[in-house]
């Protein structure tokens, strides 16, 4: 009997419990559940309508960038040659550079009674665009009678002509990448001794050096002609030099010895390396799909094509139809709305040929600015700002290839809802480079305006009262 009553005091135990939280399960809650949350929080027809609108027009022409600067800080793998796309026509580059003295292990420069031997150099190729089985001859100037300053920009249409004599300093074959070895001038070695001992003297800082000796300009002899591909290339000045050799009378009799001067080095300051380009759109092939010469400045007629050059080349020019968007507005008033909140503007632009080949000529990002060589940016994309910035908060405008598709898409809602407040009234952008690709020798074909596959743009915005 005791063990049954223990049993049944437990159990009646429980049953308060039980009633408790059944109790308290019956009761109201705080906080009710609605499955169907927020779906008439605001009728669509009372005040307000959302809406994927991709009627607004984006009008295409072919321009080209004037010029652009070359002079990029760490810039010392520049391009020369000459080459034909027969989609844009010939490029031909020209490379500046300056050089440095490696310096002296002591302090009275050449020492006692020195005198020059001789001087070579070696300059090293790494890569090439065109035909590479050709040789090409490299005429390399001395620059003079102009001072390049370290912290001034130069740009692709310098004019080096006053500054080079109608005689090259040297000259070499060269067949795609590899080192080219020579020897030059007796007479221009022997300019490069200066043993005064003093401030004075050009080897006491780079300064005075490149003052007396300002650099070295390289330019292909011939240029490629209809017919030919031509050659682009691609110099590398941290592996190039020169040596002047020399001999003194020193303590322990006749000293031979060296001074290497050097092009590009963590040695070297105040380094200046830029590119001069001229570009003849005329050598295009319009059969292949070449741009026509007519075409490039017309802004009366809407292009086929566009074509995105680097190099201060060919450029789009993209025209939103003011038109169609002042429509949009005027529909949306007739509505009785008020206001278009834009949540997206989102434009796309299609390669006309996106095999294999097209996509290793093409640049992996383009860009939109107002004006690249003025530094007039989108707000979705200010590549200045984002370079001094941790966060690239800017960056928003997008660009890159899709390769799958072939499609560049931009994101330029920003902009697009200043058109529509009327804060911004540029209504043309170009079409170029992503900043960074902006020196680089690729190129983009996209379909224009006038084609069977124009550029999308598509807007999604809500209608408010």
């Amino acid at each position: 009997m005791t063990h049954c009553s223990k049993n049944n005091t437990h159990h009646f135990t429980l049953l308060p419990l039980l009633l408790s939280t059944l109790l308290l399960l019956s009761l109201p809650s705080c906080t009710q559940r609605d499955d169907a949350f927020g779906n008439d929080l605001v009728p669509p027809s009372q005040h307000m309508r959302s809406t994927i609108d991709s009627t607004v027009l984006v009008h295409t022409y072919i321009s080209t960038c004037d010029s652009l600067e070359t002079s990029v800080s760490g810039y010392y793998e520049p391009l020369v040659g000459s080459y034909i796309d027969p989609l844009t026509g010939r490029i031909d580059i020209q490379a500046f550079v300056n050089y440095s003295p490696y310096g002296f292990l002591h302090s009275h420069y050449f020492g006692e009674n020195p005198v020059i031997d001789s001087m070579r150099y070696a300059i090293t190729f790494t890569g090439a665009i065109g035909d590479t089985a050709k040789s090409v001859t490299v005429d390399v100037y001395e620059v003079k009678d102009y001072h390049f300053h370290q912290d001034s920009a130069y740009f692709s249409n310098f004019d080096m002509s006053p500054y080079i004599g109608a005689t090259p300093l040297f000259s070499f074959e060269q067949k795609g990448p590899g080192t080219a070895y020579g020897r030059l001038p007796d007479e221009f070695a022997k300019r490069l001794l200066d043993n005064t001992q003093s401030k004075e003297n050009i080897y006491y800082n780079d300064t005075l050096f490149h003052k007396k000796f300002p650099g070295l300009y390289f330019k292909l002899r011939n240029q490629a002609t209809a017919g030919e591909e031509g050659t682009l290339l691609k110099m590398d000045m941290a592996q190039s030099t020169m040596y002047l050799f020399y001999h003194n009378t020193g303590p322990n009799g006749l000293d031979t010895l060296d001074q290497q001067i050097l092009f590009y080095s963590d040695r070297t300051y105040d380094y200046i390396c830029f590119t001069t380009i001229q570009h003849d759109y005329t050598l295009s092939d319009p059969s292949k799909g070449g741009v026509p010469a007519t075409a490039i400045g017309d802004t009366t007629h809407a292009s086929e094509y566009m074509y995105v050059q680097g190099l201060a080349g060919l450029m789009g020019q993209l025209r939103i139809e003011k038109s169609q968007l002042e429509h949009l507005q005027q529909q949306a008033v007739e509505q009785g709305y008020s206001h278009i909140a834009l949540h997206r503007a989102e434009l796309k632009v299609r390669m006309v040929d996106s095999g294999y080949e097209q996509y290793n000529k093409s640049f992996t990002g383009l860009g939109l600015y107002h004006n690249m060589i003025g530094y007039e940016f989108l707000d979705e994309y200010n590549p200045i700002l984002d370079a001094i910035t941790t966060n690239n908060y800017t960056a928003t405008l997008g660009g890159s290839l899709n390769r799958s598709l072939g499609i560049y898409t931009f994101d330029i809602t920003s902009y697009v809802q200043q058109l529509l407040t009327g804060k911004e009234e540029r209504y043309t952008t170009e079409l170029l480079p992503a900043y960074l690709q902006r020196n680089d020798t690729g190129r983009s074909w996209i379909y224009g305006s006038n084609s069977p596959y124009p550029p999308l743009l598509v807007l999604t915005y809500t209608l408010i009262k």
